[in-house]
């Protein structure tokens, strides 16, 4: 339970996004864009519209001007021009996704307000990157602008929340299907009183965030005292995370016996089939196993693929916490490979696609691949309520907020 404070500000707020007008802008599937850090060729996005986010969120610096002065001169004619605009009210938004998983048909929904940056209320659990940050201070700094979404995630075990924003009253902003054949509803809340309502209703909760751990960073030194945070039920069934998988290139190579033989201590394994038509059944029987297990294969002898499963746990940093060391990415990140194995972080590549890392692993380009269980939403909520960082690349919430749908113009 969080003790409101009676002079404090409400922890959410509508406000006036920076949007996209449709009166110079009809199709706003060719200006939307990925968030920058999962972004592989930028060139796609510059070369679909001439409008597309891409210019402010991953800039690239032009007529002798570096990226960062680039985009505030692009994002300065935008807005001169009308081909963005802010709404003309205050207004929270609703984020519809449906997408695939397998054969599974799934919908997740979200609202974007405005949330009042304090750090008892949100809470993290990845480390950030000293590079990203800097560079994602630079782009702030230069537009007075968050341009991509932070995600966050409350509890919502009564689902009054979730009632309230399935019946709201809402104007319909874009409805469009993106590159990835996922369906992308936008919307604007127009009733004040729903508003004030989901306001009070969030206001004793705690933020889990899932991403935009860098842009949150960014936000708190730099003192700005709102945010602009997709927030969606944790518990809600369309709230999905992919494992990202361990591809390994070894310095010095090593024949598969010498994997196996520190590891059989600690795991039973054996072989199964290296079929890719299954793999996505034995990668969500990692999930539902009740001990810690994963998947290693290796392609570079006679291509086989093992089945891991703790028989006893690791000795691994002894001095951390008990919850980091059960959490089941950690056993095989730092228990695993780093502790057993002796791999450094810099012969740890990382990938989200099973097929991909193994395929890497047959074309030379790694000696191993390890298959991990996604991580839950209830680790990263023990993580997060313990104050303690995941090990790198552990979660790959699925799918991305897309950037473009509404920007933050915080000055």
């Amino acid at each position: 339970m969080v003790h409101k404070d009676s002079m404090a500000e409400p922890l959410i707020k509508a406000f006036k996004g920076l949007r996209y007008n449709r009166d110079r802008v009809e199709d706003i599937a060719a200006c939307v864009c990925p968030p920058y850090d999962v972004i592989a060729d930028p060139s796609v996005y510059y070369e679909r519209s001439p409008f597309n986010a891409i210019r402010l969120e991953l800039p690239v610096g032009q007529g002798g001007l570096d990226p960062y002065l680039t985009a505030r001169k692009t994002l300065d004619t935008w807005i001169s021009e009308r081909v963005v605009a802010f709404d003309g009210s205050d207004t929270i938004y609703v984020y519809e996704q449906e997408f695939s998983v397998q054969s599974a048909h799934l919908r997740r929904t979200g609202f974007i307000p405005l949330v009042r940056l304090d750090r008892e209320r949100i809470l993290t659990h990845e480390e950030t990157r000293e590079k990203a940050r800097k560079d994602r201070e630079k782009l702030f700094e230069s537009l007075k602008t968050s341009t991509s979404l932070i995600f966050a995630m409350y509890e919502d075990g009564s689902q009054e929340i979730g009632r309230l924003i399935e019946g709201a009253a809402r104007e319909k902003l874009c409805d469009f299907t993106d590159e990835e054949s996922n369906r992308n509803r936008f919307y604007r809340m127009t009733d004040p009183s729903e508003m004030a309502r989901l306001a009070s209703l969030m206001d004793e909760k705690h933020l889990y965030i899932a991403d935009g751990h860098h842009r949150l960073s960014v936000s708190f030194k730099l003192g700005l005292p709102y945010a602009a945070i997709y927030l969606t039920d944790m518990g809600a069934p369309g709230v999905t995370i992919f494992p990202y998988h361990r591809v390994v290139k070894l310095s010095n190579p090593r024949g598969i016996n010498d994997i196996l033989a520190p590891l059989a201590p600690y795991f039973d394994y054996g072989e199964v089939s290296t079929e890719r038509s299954g793999l996505g059944r034995l990668i969500a029987g990692l999930s539902s196993s009740p001990t810690p297990s994963f998947l290693l294969y290796g392609g570079r002898e006679l291509p086989a693929l093992y089945l891991f499963r703790q028989k006893q746990a690791i000795p691994f940093d002894p001095e951390s916490h008990e919850t980091k060391r059960r959490l089941r990415v950690s056993v095989v990140h730092r228990g695993v490979l780093r502790h057993l194995l002796g791999v450094e972080d810099g012969e740890i590549s990382f990938s989200h696609d099973p097929d991909a890392a193994m395929a890497e692993v047959e074309r030379g380009g790694a000696d191993y691949a390890f298959l991990v269980p996604a991580t839950t939403t209830g680790e990263v909520k023990a993580i997060a309520d313990e104050g303690l960082s995941m090990p790198p690349k552990s979660t790959f919430f699925y799918p991305k907020l897309l950037t473009g749908l509404v920007f933050h113009k915080y000055a």
